[in-house]
């Protein structure tokens, strides 16, 4: 009877997160929602408490005790309800989070009946609500670009091998809708330094090792984000790696829009840089990382990966079929890929242990043989080479 229960609970620990390739680590991952202020900026033409100053919405995953209820997917797509409006007044969040979830997918053809389903069927996850954090000092994560529910999985997973990990939701400079442009992009790197400002005060759990990863036009902030923190008052050493999933870096209009910036030198792009892409994306261009001698660079070109499956819609897509288009290929297990890659090499780019001989890749093709099937090219840039 006890080894019936321990396998009913290693079957429900692999369902949380509809993973199939994967395991978490031995961290119980937590998750918080916190509403802060930023009174140096004015708030955004859609928020209702203009008089506090700009609104900002910070999601942070972290090792915690496990003492609350599990999170539900349907608990970080209603957190997009209530990004510009935290108040008690805001009693439609919920299908405002869904409608403004749903409206990439639904663009493309998706059913939001099946989706809806999908969260009305509250299946758990990884994350435990509101838990109790742990007392350690862990290293720190920022997630670049879109909402809490577009790396939901991400997050759980990576808290749970012991990372902290930040995401502020995306905005424009004065209005909701993101300025597609050099304000744009200095508005995220605002919004990530205020928020990782509020975490030091508020959290003492840093451990002084950081990194970024940024999704789509997050790929440039996120380089950005590392080129004006790479050292820290505290005399610790700032943001040691950069990672781009499917990230506007790899373009030539990314490109141009951080070279722009009057902070951006190309010799100080020190730091490793992982880009997973789409390669069948008209606008890749992976011009901009010959430029850069002084980082060790890993590209890895993904298999049937659309732009949206380098979020959670690539794990969403097992539940719900063509989530991204009735057309689009099945991204399989590429986004679980993807996760993996990240983690690993977050764990040994802030390890210092990288090579540029190629050992990342390789060395993870050896250990899980599958993901070689999702990756269908994949290219090293040593230290001084373009």
């Amino acid at each position: 009877m006890k080894s019936i229960s321990i396998i009913c609970l290693l079957i429900s620990q692999f369902s949380f997160c509809q993973l199939v390739k994967l395991s978490p680590g031995n961290s119980k991952p937590g998750f918080i929602s916190l509403t802060r202020y930023d009174e140096s900026r004015p708030a955004v033409k859609e928020q209702p408490e203009k008089d506090k100053g700009r609104i900002i919405q910070i999601n942070i995953w972290y090792p915690s005790a496990a003492n609350t209820r599990h999170t539900y997917f349907t608990d970080y797509v209603e957190l997009i309800g209530k990004e510009i409006d935290a108040s008690a007044a805001n009693k439609n969040y919920r299908q405002k989070g869904i409608d403004k979830y749903f409206e990439w997918p639904a663009s493309a053809g998706a059913d939001k009946n099946q989706f809806t389903g999908f969260l009305k069927k509250k299946i758990p996850m990884l994350g435990y609500k509101n838990a109790k954090w742990v007392k350690q000092e862990s290293p720190l994560v920022m997630l670049v670009h879109g909402y809490a529910a577009d790396y939901a999985y991400m997050g759980e997973y990576l808290a749970s091998f012991g990372y902290i990990v930040i995401q502020v939701p995306v905005k424009g400079t004065t209005q909701y809708a993101l300025d597609y442009e050099g304000k744009g992009l200095e508005t995220q790197v605002l919004d990530y330094e205020f928020a990782f400002s509020v975490f030091k005060k508020e959290f003492p759990y840093y451990s002084g090792e950081a990194a970024v990863a940024g999704f789509s036009f997050g790929g440039q902030s996120a380089v950005a984000l590392a080129l004006r923190n790479k050292s820290l008052p505290s005399g610790r050493q700032g943001i040691k790696s950069v990672i781009s999933l499917d990230g506007g870096i790899g373009s030539v209009f990314g490109a141009q829009l951080l070279s722009n910036q009057t902070y951006y030198r190309e010799e100080d792009i020190v730091v490793p840089i992982l880009h997973l892409y789409n390669p069948e994306d008209p606008y890749t261009d992976l011009t901009w990382f010959k430029s850069i001698p002084y980082s060790e660079r890993f590209l890895a070109a993904m298999k049937n990966m659309q732009h949206g499956h380098f979020t959670s819609f690539g794990l969403l897509n097992k539940i719900v079929p063509g989530i991204m288009g009735k057309e689009t290929a099945d991204p399989g297990n590429g986004y679980e890929a993807i996760m993996l890659l990240t983690k690993e090499f977050l764990n040994q780019s802030l390890n210092k242990s990288l090579e540029a001989s190629g050992n990342f890749f390789e060395h993870q093709k050896k250990v899980n043989g599958w993901i070689e099937d999702c990756m269908a090219e994949i290219n090293i840039k040593a230290l001084g080479t373009s």
